[in-house]
């Protein structure tokens, strides 16, 4: 639970303010200490989250702890534009004043909880770390996660607040790596994730780190280990899955042998350029699939399977389900 002081003379407005229902497990903020005068030692403020003041010691402490980055709420019995203006002006985390609102300072508490646990979880979850993993297809991420998860869980209130701060991760991932990588949109979005979570069970610690290691693998099977000579070839795939991606036209058009291409490419990837080349095009088809209304034969004849029984066939193979099953909701726990 997060520490809140109030610093606040006016013992009637203090005790308005602690008795909103909007402490505890409402916000994850607790009321920790009332006192009516600032502390004396500076250091003192950094066992709390979150510091509700009157305006003017308020103000005071926001001019005497801005290195420090405290969040500092100006709280006031009436309004005061010049007291507010100040407050923006020095970096004032809120001003609330009487009649509490308590919908406004709940989603004042939510703005700061969501960030605590961001800065929280980058501790543990740190982006160029990840990264490194995904660049790398690294398989030592399934345990760093493990540890990670772990750490989150431990160091959570409850559940609940450990799977926020999963989910908090899993989108930070998801950004930077579809960004950087920015054919990922072709084959998946942050929605088809929630396809592996067993009905209900959305949210959950273990499904976020589901979540996580199904990201990871998906790329790693769209973007397998490879050197730089072969990565215009992979690169060019993964741009235009629905273009003629026949072995031949792709190494004429990159100015690549055809035979050094089949040989050098399952060398490097362990996966033989037709496979590969028809992984990438079942993993589209899931997509459009799930995010449009085409038909199966026009998703097959974009794919450049004028044959759809041979489409349904391969799609089978990979998914365990013919392509009209697979788009139905009640098939939506089979992997991507």
């Amino acid at each position: 639970m997060y520490r809140v002081l109030l610093i606040l003379p006016d013992r009637a407005l203090a005790a308005k303010l602690r008795d909103l229902k909007v402490w505890g497990e409402a916000s994850g903020f607790d009321i920790s200490e009332i006192t009516s005068e600032p502390f004396t030692d500076n250091e003192k403020y950094t066992g709390y989250e979150l510091i509700i003041a009157e305006s003017g010691t308020g103000l005071s402490l926001l001019r005497s702890l801005k290195k420090h980055r405290f969040r500092i709420v100006l709280c006031s019995a009436d309004k005061d534009f010049e007291t507010a203006r100040q407050g923006l002006i020095l970096g004032a985390y809120d001003y609330i004043t009487e009649p509490f609102d308590e919908t406004q300072v709940l989603a004042m508490l939510n703005r700061a909880e969501s960030e605590l646990s961001r800065k929280e979880v980058s501790d543990i979850f740190t982006a160029d770390r990840i990264t490194e993993f995904f660049d790398a297809r690294d398989r030592s991420f399934f345990e760093y996660l493990d540890g990670a998860v772990s750490s989150v869980i431990s160091s959570s209130v409850d559940s609940v607040k450990a799977s926020v701060r999963l989910r908090t991760v899993f989108e930070r991932v998801w950004e930077d790596i579809s960004t950087r990588y920015q054919w990922c949109d072709l084959y998946m979005n942050e929605a088809m994730f929630r396809l592996i979570d067993a009905p209900g069970t959305f949210g959950s610690p273990s499904a976020q780190s589901a979540r996580l290691s199904e990201l990871f693998t998906e790329f790693c099977e769209l973007y397998p280990p490879h050197n730089e000579q072969l990565d215009s070839v992979i690169t060019e795939i993964l741009n235009y899955p629905e273009g003629d991606l026949r072995q031949k036209k792709l190494s004429a058009d990159l100015h690549i042998n055809n035979t050094y291409l089949s040989t050098v490419f399952l060398a490097q990837t362990g996966v033989r350029f037709v496979d590969y080349v028809n992984t990438v095009k079942l993993k589209r088809a899931a997509w459009l699939l799930i995010n449009t209304q085409l038909g199966v034969a026009e998703i097959a004849g974009r794919l450049d399977y004028r044959d759809n029984s041979y489409f349904s066939k391969l799609f089978r193979a990979k998914y365990g389900v013919s392509p009209s099953i697979f788009r139905l909701p009640q098939s939506y726990d089979f992997q991507i």
